[in-house]
């Protein structure tokens, strides 16, 4: 009698039909990339404050709920509706001069709101019973969400509000410099992802992030760069800033700290056991994924405009 065992090895297998998950994966992220891009282009387009307000609550609050999906733990939830409420005063607040309010205070914002937040959060917890070193968890979770979603981020848009800004000619250019921003950060992680994809060997700190490879550290660092001169050729006389050397430094510079942003994300939902923080977009994922690395280098860009301004 023949052995079935070695029958059925002998039988090829029939290989998949369709695009392989890692051709399926990268082009469900080059469409929303595109669709991305289209929503910057629409809002470069009308260059108007209002819409510039509105993108940002929505990508800021929408990583701040995502952000609380996150923990398993109910009780870290406890203090979200208090931290989307201050959120949404924060994010009203900081465009106020647009709408013609101002106030000594307003530079103080960012403080006043963390402030107003730990006061409703400690207000809030005195409702239920100490857990021990669990209640300083939950209260240290909430406001380090804000900070990591909206506070840093709010650095995007505060660049409108820098008056010396301006390009060549003497008009208004926090636009471009926004753009200059979001263009090298995003080709840094396209970079790491293309690379790291194709030829990535070396793992860079596979207790983080198994995925990131030093080879796709370097693809990173390379399509900054490229970018970064790229930009000063098309637009130079808008981004006047942004000299030969500023834009090697910026783009060296912007490419490790959007490689440390995207391994801050990381830790957050290796620490939670969670996958995706979302799947707004396919092949990015959510609102986290989106400006995971934008919410370390837009600070960095900000002071850095500030110093050599």
């Amino acid at each position: 009698m023949p052995d079935e065992s070695a029958a059925e090895a002998k039988v090829p297998e029939i290989p998949p039909k369709g695009p392989s998950p890692k051709k399926k994966a990268f082009i469900s992220r080059t469409i929303s990339t595109v669709c991305i891009l289209g929503v910057l282009f629409v809002a470069f387009w009308f260059s108007q404050d209002w819409l510039y307000a509105v993108l940002f609550g929505l990508i800021s609050l929408g990583a701040l709920i995502e952000y609380f999906r996150l923990f398993p733990i109910r009780g870290f939830r406890r203090f979200r509706w208090q931290t989307y409420g201050v959120s949404i005063a924060y994010i009203t607040l900081l465009f106020a001069p647009f709408w013609g309010f101002e106030a000594a205070w307003l530079k103080e914002l960012g403080g006043l709101a963390v402030s107003l937040l730990v006061t409703l959060v400690v207000l809030e917890r005195l409702r239920f019973p100490l857990e021990g070193f669990r209640t300083l968890d939950e209260i240290a979770a909430t406001i380090f969400g804000f900070i990591y979603c909206v506070l840093l981020f709010s650095f995007v848009p505060k660049l409108l509000l820098l008056d010396n800004l301006t390009s060549v000619d003497g008009d208004p250019s926090a636009h471009f410099y926004i753009i200059y921003l979001l263009t090298v950060t995003k080709l840094t992680d396209m970079g790491a992802y293309l690379v790291g994809s194709m030829i990535g060997r070396d793992k860079m700190i596979p207790h983080v992030s198994p995925g990131k490879t030093w080879q796709g550290f370097g693809g990173a660092i390379f399509f900054a760069i490229a970018g970064s001169f790229t930009l000063y050729f098309v637009m130079g006389d808008k981004i006047p800033l942004i000299t030969p050397v500023h834009a090697a430094v910026l783009a060296v510079l912007l490419s490790l700290v959007a490689v440390l942003g995207d391994l801050a994300e990381s830790i957050l939902k290796r620490s939670l056991e969670a996958k995706d923080s979302g799947h707004v977009m396919p092949g990015i994922g959510g609102f986290l994924d989106l400006i995971d690395s934008v919410i370390f280098t837009a600070p960095l860009f900000y002071i850095y405009l500030l110093i050599f301004s």
